[in-house]
């Protein structure tokens, strides 16, 4: 026997570096993903929001009829009916983000809003979209003004909007900085 013949398997550092190596590679790679997932998520929930909206007020105007459009904020969807009809259209809102409507100086789990037959809606109002974490990511205004007869949507993305989260944006929203929309960048 060749009494000089190495072993070729690897020891217990080595095999301990290789494993943290692979945590560390996976951790990041999960990091992006779930990043990745949720900036997804708020790319769809905006666009839903914002064609659901143009959708139906475009019907009303060319039909000059009127739609009823409930914000189910519990349930993550939006439905719209004719006045006094069973529900026309249901859509779901991605389940991991959270939403919130800010009107008449409170939050609206449930927030109906009409269209009206020259295009536009009842009232004007603003949706708030959250991450993953409750931080506050986006901002979606519907203006009704009476000049235009057509629905007009502002959506704003988070640039440097820090510390405003699902529990304190009703103090937000009605704050200097909120009102002025510091930190908000139109999409």
């Amino acid at each position: 026997m060749n009494k000089n013949k190495k072993n070729k398997g690897l020891t217990f550092l080595e095999t301990i570096a290789c494993v943290a190596i692979i945590f560390i590679v996976s951790s990041f790679l999960f990091y992006k993903i779930l990043k990745y997932n949720e900036k997804m998520d708020l790319e769809k929930s905006r666009r839903i929001i914002q064609t659901f909206f143009i959708k139906y007020t475009m019907r009303s105007l060319y039909e000059k009829s009127k739609y009823q459009i409930e914000i189910d904020i519990l349930n993550k969807n939006l439905n719209v009916k004719k006045l006094n009809s069973e529900i026309i259209e249901k859509l779901y809102l991605p389940e991991k983000l959270k939403y919130e409507i800010i009107y008449d100086n409170s939050r609206n789990q449930k927030f109906k809003v009409d269209t009206t037959k020259n295009g536009n809606l009842s009232k004007a109002f603003t949706m708030y979209i959250f991450g993953y974490s409750n931080q506050v990511e986006n901002r979606v205004a519907f203006y009704t003004f009476q000049k235009e007869r057509v629905l007009k949507i502002n959506i704003y993305l988070n640039r440097d909007v820090k510390d405003v989260n699902y529990e304190n944006i009703l103090n937000y929203h009605y704050s200097q900085n909120g009102q002025n929309r510091i930190g908000w960048m139109e999409e």
